[in-house]
């Protein structure tokens, strides 16, 4: 494959330092209440640069959707001989927990839970990597039963984060909460495993 050209290269440098920007300046101010024109003003371009780069506010904060979308489709994939058919999507679903509560995802994490508009565009997203995983997984098994299993899969994620709250709430540590949340996605996906066995 070729290597981009300086002029790729640059427009992709450009879009992540918006991306990074806006998420930093979202996480910092909340997203309903950081404007375009100020993340413009941070990322050193104009607003029509940013929007060039992303036709509405939220996709500034959802700018990864396309990437996260084929890391669940190699997730299905993700398979050494003698594994279980949900294998890789269990390692990416704990994945999305072993930093808790800091790491890459903290401030996105943070973000969405402050937006009612940015929960109902993940939830739209959500849904449709759902479908491309169901897809995915009908390689395998019969069209309902990918279906059900994507479905199973993509509810672990809100459960998670539910109970991570309770469990916050209730006084439970960093470390504590994260031993719990993994064990939880462990203990759905031995379930999960059982009903393909």
């Amino acid at each position: 494959m070729a290597e981009p050209g300086l002029r790729e290269r640059k427009k992709r440098e450009t879009r992540t330092r918006i991306a990074d920007v806006a998420l930093r300046l979202f996480a910092e101010h909340g997203f309903d209440r950081t404007t375009v024109a100020e993340v413009a003003a941070a990322a050193d371009v104009s607003a029509k640069t940013v929007f060039n780069y992303f036709p509405a506010k939220e996709d500034l904060f959802f700018d990864s959707a396309e990437d996260i979308e084929q890391r669940w489709m190699e997730a299905v994939t993700d398979r050494q001989e003698g594994e279980g058919l949900l294998a890789g999507l269990r390692r990416r679903s704990l994945g999305r927990f072993a930093d808790y509560p800091g790491g890459q995802t903290a401030h996105f994490r943070t973000v969405l839970a402050g937006s009612a508009l940015l929960q109902a565009r993940g939830q739209q997203m959500w849904a449709r990597h759902e479908d491309a995983v169901a897809g995915a997984l009908a390689a395998d098994v019969d069209e309902v039963t990918a279906r059900v299993l994507a479905h199973q899969v993509f509810s672990i994620h809100p459960l998670a984060l539910r109970m991570v709250e309770r469990w916050t709430e209730e006084g439970a540590g960093p470390d504590e909460v994260r031993e719990r949340v993994l064990a939880l996605i462990d203990r759905a996906f031995d379930l999960l495993d059982r009903s393909v066995s």
